[in-house]
């Protein structure tokens, strides 16, 4: 017999949803006498439990078989029915099945308000066949709206990511409505870190979220009570639509597993509600959840990407530009199959088109250094004028007729003069060589040069002296030549 405050104890655990297995440990007592104590006991000491229905009295032992191979109690109900033409309710058979398990793990349900929370994870469901004798590994994606216990069922041959988001849009589309919060496990798809207090959530999937307006709340670590209602989906899923299946053909398992979930699993009665999923739903919760957002989430591949010392990103086997002063850096990629986005600590600093083809360089002239961008004939000719004169401008568009596969090395040439001489120096070169029908860079080069050596002729006049003429020299002079 044990104490009363033990009792008190036990109570208390059980009314925070501590389980008896958890319970045992902490008291260190067996988990019987915490049942006992859960479910009370008359004076007379015996255990208030499940009774057991006589009419099923005969039929214990094929539910106990049923039960060994995890056969739900609504499929071991619909066989009863189906198999032995029994006449009973469900809530009967339910009953007895309670009382053949021999525990019975309890948690105190989360309550949730409508249009508040969705939970969802992923559960295997074993190997398919496929077609060409091949077998494919099957997942199954569920989400459940926590109110309602509404739930979205999809079949999948990956937990990746992108796999992970689709399968959210389909179940947001499904429930016409986006739930204020999505409880998710720790799955590498949703969840990067996962930590006690504050797991780090996928950078993708957050983007995701953000986008229909939803937050994202995953379960603490080895706490499955808090995403209960997904967990039961799981186990549903498994227990009465896989073992009610004849074949397992992947061809149709979509659409199977589809029809199940239109005509049995939404439309049954809850265990735990005692209402059918579907008409909670559509009377209660439908209304309360958020809007879907005008378009759907674009979902981005992405990769990171160091930035070759040609100013480009390798991208399935092509190059692509980004600005040069990010060369050696580590960018990230995202691409949808059509384009291809770059960017650096989440500001974009490139868009592309992706190209199909194998070993090609995408570049945008923006993105190359000054020096080495491509311009036009109309954009050299501006410069020019600007930076020297009408002279310049016009030898240009004489040495473009000229050499017109290699005018804009000479339009370089030409601006890097300006750096070695005053641009009056090269507007008198320019001016030269138009006048004498010159186009050549190096002509005007070495007509800069020249000039430079060349002292200006001074345009100043200086009168003679007073009384200095033409024959006003000194007469002395003459004397000294006749000696």
């Amino acid at each position: 017999m044990y104490r009363m405050d033990v009792h008190t104890t036990v109570k208390t655990l059980l009314g925070r949803g501590l389980s008896r297995r958890k319970i045992a440990e902490q008291l260190g007592i067996h988990r019987k006498v915490i049942k006992r104590i859960e479910f009370g006991s008359d004076s007379s000491g015996l255990i208030k439990g499940y009774t057991r229905s006589k009419q099923l009295k005969a039929y214990e032992g094929q539910i106990q078989t049923w039960l060994d191979q995890d056969l739900t109690g609504e499929l071991i109900y619909q066989k009863l029915v189906k198999e032995h033409g029994l006449q009973t309710s469900y809530s009967t058979v339910n009953r007895t099945i309670r009382s053949l398990k021999a525990d019975h793990e309890s948690f105190v349900p989360m309550q949730c308000l409508a249009g508040e929370e969705a939970q969802v994870d992923f559960g295997y469901l074993g190997l398919f066949d496929r077609e060409g004798a091949s077998r494919v590994k099957i997942w199954v994606f569920c989400a459940v709206l926590s109110h309602s216990r509404l739930g979205y069922f999809e079949a999948v041959t990956d937990q990746s990511v992108e796999t992970f988001i689709r399968c959210h849009i389909h179940a947001f589309e499904f429930f016409c409505g986006v739930p204020r919060l999505v409880r998710l496990d720790n799955l590498k798809s949703g969840v990067t870190t996962p930590d006690f207090y504050e797991p780090l959530i996928q950078e993708q999937y957050a983007s995701f979220l953000a986008h229909y307006g939803a937050g994202a709340v995953p379960c603490r670590v080895r706490t499955p009570e808090h995403k209960g209602k997904v967990e039961s989906g799981v186990k549903y899923v498994k227990k009465n639509f896989l073992l009610g299946l004849d074949q397992r053909n992947f061809s149709s398992l979509s659409t199977d597993l589809r029809t199940w979930t239109d005509t049995v699993a939404n439309r049954r009665v809850h265990g735990t509600t005692k209402r059918v999923p579907l008409q909670m739903w559509q009377q209660v919760e439908k209304s309360a959840l958020g809007p879907l957002p005008a378009q759907r989430y674009e979902f981005y591949h992405v990769e990171e990407r160091k930035v070759t010392r040609f100013g480009h990103v390798i991208f399935r086997n092509n190059y692509y530009s980004v600005p040069y002063t990010l060369v050696g850096q580590t960018l990230r990629l995202f691409t949808n199959g059509t384009f291809l986005r770059i960017s650096e600590q989440g500001q974009e600093v490139a868009l592309h088109l992706l190209n199909n083809d194998k070993g090609q360089y995408v570049t945008q002239n923006g993105h190359l250094a000054p020096h080495k961008q491509q311009h036009t004939l109309e954009y050299y000719a501006q410069r020019l004028e600007q930076e020297i004169g009408t002279e310049a401008r016009d030898l240009l568009l004489l040495i473009q007729q000229n050499h017109p596969s290699h005018w804009k090395d000479k339009a370089r040439g030409l601006l890097q003069l300006c750096r070695r001489h005053p641009p009056q120096r090269v507007q008198e070169a320019c001016r030269k060589a138009l006048d004498n029908g010159i186009s050549s860079y190096r002509s005007v080069r070495d007509i800069c040069l020249a000039l430079e050596h060349t002292p200006p002729i001074s345009t100043h006049f200086e009168a003679p002296a007073p009384g200095a003429g033409g024959m006003a020299h000194e007469l002395s002079l003459y004397d000294q030549l006749v000696r």
